[in-house]
């Protein structure tokens, strides 16, 4: 599967990777990236950014490559992604945010950035505690994204991962 991840420049980004292992990856990010060889993944440019038509671009680049999967991590591409999902959805590109509604129960700052999880439509992608409090929790709340972890006996407080 090909999946995309924004922020492609960070350091962040790369540690991502991890989550994904298995998959065709590419990174992106805009302005101008790297011209880097490596076996696990690919850069793209995303163009330079423009925040009015970032989902129309950032939708036309996943097109272009084949895009399975996008997971944004940019701040400013969270709202307008989460806005645009039905959209991607009908081009069979799925984005890994949570729903637009529920975006700010995930965007309070937890102390702990040491763990983190990946889910797809609530089901885990990659957990490196492989907590079942964290599963279950994934699937009740048919989460999407990448998310810092921190585990308070059975509370579990998530944030989105935003570069």
């Amino acid at each position: 599967m090909k999946i995309l991840i924004t922020g492609g420049k960070s350091a962040l980004a790369l540690k991502l990777l991890k989550g994904f292992e298995g998959n065709n990856l590419i990174l992106a990010d805009y302005g101008e990236v790297p011209t880097f060889y490596s076996t696990a993944c690919q850069f793209i440019s995303l163009g330079e950014k423009n925040e009015d038509t970032l989902a129309h671009n950032l939708l036309n680049s996943c097109l272009d490559h084949n895009i399975a999967v996008v997971l944004p991590l940019h701040q400013f591409e969270i709202l307008a992604i989460a806005k645009a999902n039905i959209l991607f959805n009908e081009f069979n590109v799925n984005v890994l945010l949570p729903a637009v509604t529920a975006i700010e129960n995930y965007t309070n700052t937890i102390g702990n950035k040491k763990d983190w999880i990946i889910y797809k439509d609530g089901i885990v992608v990659y957990d490196r505690l492989q907590s079942e409090l964290l599963k279950t929790y994934g699937e009740h709340h048919n989460l999407s994204g990448a998310f810092y972890v921190a585990i308070d006996g059975i509370t579990v407080k998530l944030e989105l991962i935003i570069i």
